[in-house]
């Protein structure tokens, strides 16, 4: 009798196993391989830990979470910044790897640390840290944010261009990537035009606007974050994709709808904000546009959670090599 030695992947296990299992992918993802990818990840734990630290200071101090001087911005820009440094760890892992990769890491991973620092700082002092001018030292740590993020700007641009360029990712990895890099681009965008009407609130009055909206009511903030964390939603998706891979033509397909339902929820809610609408009271046609983007969006991600589930008698608990890998048990066929 003869023998053919197939290789075979045990799925992940169900219910609060397949969402640890996913959580546990997703770690695995940003998990640094290369100097390169460890100082981002440093660099985005430093930020995180700080948006942490500011959450406990904000309950001991129990001062207001909105306004111009609150502990709210070293917390949201600290997790902002920090996840989105994460995120590029992921980009990097799909890239080959180049000593001229430096560049754009070095200033993505600089500049949201400084971006983060100077804000984080200003609260200390009992200082607005956007559109302050009170003093000369002031005007230079807004100068100085500025600075940075457009820095940071430019490096997500590079990022996005070489993706474009050399991604070894999957397809479905490389819309993911290229698609959640763009809109990170758009959503600086949106924080220049917030930059420009928060300056132009300075100009008339003399004090830093305590929130910025576009016309009467339009939630800036609320379309400037959905395209900050663009890129993590459709990486979380790329990544579930890839749990239980299965055909390319339908890990495209369903990266294609996910995207496709992101940004139109993404565009509803940014076109809602620029008619100075606020986000709870759009337009019937973009109400309509963002409703089906969000339901779209969510019906790929019940798709990809329901193949997670294990079929017929596999085991539910695949044994794992050392490096995280799952385990390529041979299944000897007569």
């Amino acid at each position: 009798m003869t023998s053919t030695a197939t290789t075979r992947t045990f799925p992940p296990p169900v219910g609060g196993g397949t969402i640890r299992a996913l959580a546990r992918q997703v770690w695995l993802a940003v998990r640094a391989t290369t100097a390169q990818q460890r100082f981002l990840w440093w660099c985005g734990a430093l930020m995180l830990a700080s948006g942490t630290v500011h959450v406990g200071v904000a309950v001991v101090d129990w001062a207001p979470w909105w306004g111009a001087v609150s502990w709210r911005k070293p917390v949201v820009f600290g997790v902002s910044f920090g996840i989105l440094a994460w995120s590029a760890v992921w980009l990097m892992r799909q890239l080959p790897v180049r000593r001229w990769g430096w560049v754009p890491v070095a200033v993505l991973g600089g500049g949201s640390v400084v971006e983060v620092l100077l804000i984080s700082m200003q609260p200390w002092r009992g200082e607005p840290s956007h559109f302050n001018y009170r003093t000369s030292f002031d005007a230079t740590v807004w100068a100085v944010m500025g600075g940075a993020i457009l820095l940071v700007t430019l490096a997500l641009t590079a990022l996005l261009v070489w993706s474009l360029l050399q991604s070894r990712g999957s397809p479905a990895v490389r819309i993911a990537a290229i698609a959640g890099l763009s809109a990170v681009l758009v959503s600086g965008y949106i924080g220049y035009d917030m930059a420009e009407l928060g300056l132009a609130a300075v100009a008339e009055d003399g004090h830093a606007p305590a929130t910025i909206v576009f016309g009467a009511a339009g939630s800036a903030k609320l379309a400037h974050a959905l395209g900050l964390h663009g890129l993590q939603v459709l990486a979380a998706l790329a990544i579930g994709l890839g749990l239980r891979p299965s055909s390319t033509r339908d890990q495209v397909g369903l990266m294609v709808v996910a995207t496709s339902g992101y940004a139109a929820m993404f565009a509803a809610v940014t076109a809602t904000a620029y008619q100075g609408r606020a986000w709870t009271a759009p337009s019937l046609p973009l109400a309509l546009l963002s409703v089906t983007g969000f339901v779209t969006l969510l019906a790929v991600f019940a798709v990809v959670a329901g193949r997670l589930r294990p079929v017929g008698h596999e085991p539910s608990h695949p044994k794992r090599m050392v490096d995280g890998t799952d385990l390529l048990v041979p299944v000897v066929k007569p």
